[in-house]
């Protein structure tokens, strides 16, 4: 490029637009390739090390005509530093090496659900509201919201070495209880520890079973898929949590679900409610579109407001407690 070219694109303000631009591009493809590589099974068939181009035709074309395709798309992967050719073929790189660590699987699944959720989600929005459209939460993948709520985890269970007992028997009720994480982890800290964990979504339940089955916990733990909504108090609880999903509940509604709520809770018990509130990161703001624009779900609360809804509700007392510095993640804890 010429100097005259380039003094031109300063000028007109554009040379550093043009940077960033291609920088960001460069970050949205690479995340968008990891997702793919994931989706696709790719992350898995390079797993145990490299593979010549040919055994990955023969698991990932069709036919012969397909292969100047996958070749590009290799190609791609290996600009992208998402993979690298080596000895005996091409071979993982970058986030896709990193994400075949079981211990890193909440942030492949954060990448799978901006890529495959997040992405539609902000882009298709403007129109769905022109048309009066929302989306539907069958629309998600709920195992993987399950796998990169995961992420949350440190966080989850700071809150709840926190507030919950360690000894003496102590019932507890875990509305939407995801993969059983965390209801293992109170069981894990509590040996007199029994729950209930309940499950919007059947095949997350199922998921959740079978967890705690190979934790070895399943004499002490049921899992039951259903609505909170449409299940009486006719058991009550020592403690009751709400992890990460109020915003499955639309605003008008969650005085009620709280009251609903309230009713398992024992006199002397406690809720435990864990949410992003309104005003913190991209993120959080994805969520907050999410919860916003899907239909029987809502927006995220500020905090002033939830502390004032639980105490509506008949909580004698409620209190709200940052869990991330920088970012708008609280624990609230209200008593009965």
């Amino acid at each position: 490029m010429k100097l005259s070219t380039l003094a031109d694109l300063f000028r007109k303000g554009q040379l550093l637009l043009m940077f960033n631009l291609l920088t960001s591009v460069g970050h949205f493809y690479r995340l968008t390739f990891a997702a793919a590589a994931s989706k696709s099974g790719v992350l898995e068939a390079l797993a145990g090390g490299s593979l010549p181009f040919e055994r990955l035709a023969d698991k990932f074309c069709r036919d012969a005509a397909s292969h100047d395709g996958l070749r590009a798309w290799l190609q791609m992967g290996i600009s992208l530093k998402e993979l690298q050719l080596a000895e005996g073929g091409y071979a993982l790189a970058g986030y896709s090496k990193k994400f075949t660590q079981p211990h890193n699987d909440a942030l492949r699944a954060i990448v799978d659900e901006v890529v495959t959720l997040h992405h539609p989600m902000i882009l298709e929005t403007p129109e769905f509201l022109s048309q009066g459209k929302q989306w539907e939460i069958g629309d998600y993948d709920g195992e993987l919201i399950a796998r990169s709520s995961r992420i949350l985890e440190p966080l989850q269970k700071e809150a709840i070495a926190g507030a919950f007992p360690t000894s003496g028997p102590v019932r507890l009720l875990e509305v939407g209880c995801g993969s059983g994480v965390y209801i293992a982890y109170a069981a894990g800290r509590n040996p007199g520890l029994s729950a209930l964990g309940l499950e919007l979504q059947p095949r997350v339940a199922e998921m959740a079973r079978q967890n705690l089955a190979d934790w070895g916990l399943s004499d002490r733990i049921q899992v039951e898929a259903g609505d909170i909504r449409h299940k009486s108090p006719s058991e009550t609880f020592d403690i009751v949590t709400l992890y990460n999903n109020i915003y499955y509940f639309p605003v008008e509604e969650r005085l009620d679900l709280l009251k609903h709520l309230r009713g398992f809770v024992k006199p002397g018990g406690f809720l435990l409610l864990t949410t992003y509130c309104q005003g913190g990161s991209p993120g959080s703001e994805a969520l907050n579109l999410w919860g916003a624009t899907t239909s029987g779900c809502g927006r995220l609360p500020s905090v002033d407001e939830l502390v004032a809804l639980l105490r509506k509700a008949g909580f004698g007392r409620a209190q709200a407690a940052s869990l991330m510095p920088g970012d708008k993640f609280y624990a609230f804890e209200a008593w009965n």
